[in-house]
């Protein structure tokens, strides 16, 4: 049974379907019913800095006192201004889907470095006490403390494609996103992040709101924005199948969005 309350609309109901179910939608999705936006986040796609800059943006226009003092901050909503699906109802989340005038927006990341930057922080053999890899391991029947490599990794999601259901890390985006279902005003680029955000912040708060840095402030990289892992060309290959659906998006976004606004935005 849903942790939410019965009244669904259609369009809310089939978005938190796509990404992962209550428990995904309630973790990945970020709104403000009062300043007017809904931004939906994917694992390793500039998410961080964007989940960041957003509550440091909604605290200063409402007037609450508000500062990260730790990272763990933007992994836990209780900790957040930033409001939920699960705080307003999915009632108002419906009509916010819906209303023409909330802007919705997202950002993408090139598969192939997304999948580097999680395997590296969540699935190496040097990361093998994370709860993700623990999981992993646990379906596959393996210790954990054998070597899994990137290439094992990604041709392992082409044969077992149920295996990216299970863990969200490894989700495409296209679903995270519920880039079918949602009609999106803005769709940024991780790679271009400093250029995109200021335009969408912008758009929703009248001006260009701070930008939070987690490299800067914490010293930490949870995005890879400075990784240098390379991705093997076997491996890129295997990618390109197990992701074929986010590669088809980028293509479409490239499209959809010139400038990061959607055609009906220009």
């Amino acid at each position: 049974m849903s942790q939410f309350p019965v009244r669904e609309t259609p369009l809310a109901e089939a978005v938190r379907d796509m990404v992962g179910g209550a428990r995904g939608l309630n973790f990945s999705t970020y709104l403000s019913e009062q300043l007017g936006f809904v931004y939906f986040s994917a694992p390793a796609v500039a998410n961080i800095r964007t989940i960041g800059s957003l509550n440091l943006a909604v605290a200063k226009r409402l007037g609450i006192n508000y500062e990260i003092e730790k990272l763990g901050q933007l992994y836990s909503r209780k900790e957040m201004v930033i409001e939920s699906p699960h705080e307003l109802g999915m009632t108002v989340f419906g009509k916010m889907l819906e209303d023409p005038s909330i802007i919705k927006f997202t950002f993408v990341r090139d598969p192939a470095a997304r999948f580097a930057t999680i395997y590296r922080n969540m699935f190496s053999i040097n990361t093998k006490r994370t709860e993700p890899r623990q999981k992993l391991f646990g379906i596959l029947g393996m210790p954990l403390e054998e070597n899994l490599s990137m290439l094992d990794l990604a041709e392992l999601l082409c044969e077992e494609k149920e295996i990216k259901t299970v863990l969200p890390q490894l989700r495409a985006q296209r679903d995270l996103t519920a880039f079918d279902l949602v009609e999106y005003d803005f769709v940024g680029h991780h790679e271009s992040w400093d250029v995109d955000f200021p335009l969408i912040s912008a758009e929703i708060f009248g001006d260009n709101a701070a930008q939070f840095d987690p490299v800067m402030r914490f010293n930490r990289d949870p995005e890879g924005v400075l990784q240098k892992t390379l991705v093997g060309d076997e491996t890129r290959a295997a990618l390109a199948t197990a992701y074929r659906e986010d590669y088809d998006m980028l293509e479409e976004v490239a499209e959809l969005f010139p400038g990061g606004f959607s055609n009906e935005c220009q």
